[in-house]
């Protein structure tokens, strides 16, 4: 069988890992299939294919524009393929053969994200109808729909009417390189200098609602909040807040780290903290988790379905119950080594092969179809 990855969204932060795990499990789990990678020009230069079961096509396509649609099919139709996975719902919705999609999360449908858009607003309204009409043809002609979470699952069956058979919940992971002994003595001086610190890593897009954990801040003596995370619109929109609040020296801001050194963050922190009102899945809390690091996040389905009793929980509409519980837990030994020892558990039952596993098995259930 000949299976098609689009891994174009290759360096993007959630999507672009869960593409990077099924480049580096495929190759261990499945020798039988041959795999076309359609890649952007910096992964097509700089990857190397496991083996000559494997190759790679230049695809220098962006998503969510009219080449998408338009010359994106004519490059998956002259690779023959049987099957072909979309690691993410924008696809050629004139792609005539067979295809799985992974429908990440459906927050798009909930927080609009004109405000961040360079586009004029009638425009960038008009790529959002778009949006709408891709995801729901992707919905119908998928022959698999792969998604996150149980939650995640409930959602895409509610807002589009999708067999619930048809979705195959694939969970993500937390692993995590333990780094503790490479980090140089300029981060240790800079963690030691913050600590003690809370840590939330992530963007900070309207529906991670991180003005609410800035406020919390007011209320919670002694520790400050670290933000890691970097983007050109969110980030600086954040800052603003803070200096707005007069939070400067409760808040900092670090931008990016790299995903070698960001393992450190999480081993010194007091505790890693996410007050998102609406996610598909969550991957930083369960990095968190694999290092001993408390985790301290929103009361949404998901997160009780992902983290279980190993995480604490507190109303992420108020922030004055974020800081409440973030005392109480951090104040409380007994419950924070209960915590932690929960935490190492819970974490080691997510596994990226596992993940990719899963993925295969569909692969090999739908191209026999």
């Amino acid at each position: 069988m000949r299976i098609g990855i689009d891994g174009r969204l290759w360096n993007e932060t959630g999507v672009g890992r869960y593409i990077r795990s099924l480049f580096k499990y495929l190759p261990e789990l499945d020798q039988e299939n041959e795999y076309v990678w359609f890649l952007g020009k910096q992964e097509f230069d700089t990857l190397e294919m496991p083996n000559s079961k494997w190759r790679k096509v230049e695809t220098n396509i962006h998503w969510h524009t009219l080449a998408e649609q338009v010359y994106l099919p004519q490059v998956f139709n002259r690779e023959n393929l049987d099957l072909l996975h979309f690691p993410y719902f924008s696809f050629p919705i004139f792609y005539p053969k067979k295809f799985v999609v992974t429908i990440h999360d459906l927050i798009f449908d909930h927080y609009k994200t004109g405000k961040a858009s360079t586009l004029p607003y009638w425009f960038y309204l008009i790529k959002r109808l778009g949006y709408h009409v891709v995801l729901w043809i992707a919905t119908r002609r998928a022959r698999t729909i792969f998604t996150l979470s149980n939650d995640a699952k409930s959602e895409i069956v509610d807002h589009y009417s999708v067999d619930p058979n048809k979705i195959v919940v694939t969970y993500e992971s937390g692993e995590i390189d333990d780094i503790r002994k490479k980090f140089t003595g300029s981060q240790f001086n800079q963690m030691k200098k913050l600590a003690p610190y809370i840590l939330y890593v992530g963007n900070v897009h309207p529906h991670k609602n991180v003005e609410s954990l800035v406020l919390a801040m007011k209320d919670i003596p002694n520790f400050k909040l670290v933000l890691v995370g970097s983007d050109k619109f969110f980030y600086p929109k954040i800052e603003e807040f803070v200096k707005k609040q007069n939070l400067q020296d409760k808040v900092e801001i670090i931008g990016a780290v790299d995903n070698n050194q960001i393992g450190a963050w999480y081993y010194f922190a007091s505790a890693s903290v996410t007050a998102s009102r609406m996610e598909g899945f969550g991957i930083p809390p369960l990095e968190a988790m694999n290092l001993g690091c408390p985790v301290i996040v929103s009361d949404i389905p998901v997160f009780h379905e992902v983290y279980g009793e190993a995480a604490t929980f507190f109303n992420q509409n108020d922030p004055a119950d974020i800081a409440k519980v973030i005392k109480e837990t951090l104040s409380n030994k007994k419950l924070l080594a209960q915590k932690i020892r929960l935490g190492y558990k819970r974490a080691a039952s997510f596994s990226w092969k596992k993940m990719v596993q899963e993925t295969l098995s569909t692969y090999n259930k739908v191209a026999n179809e």
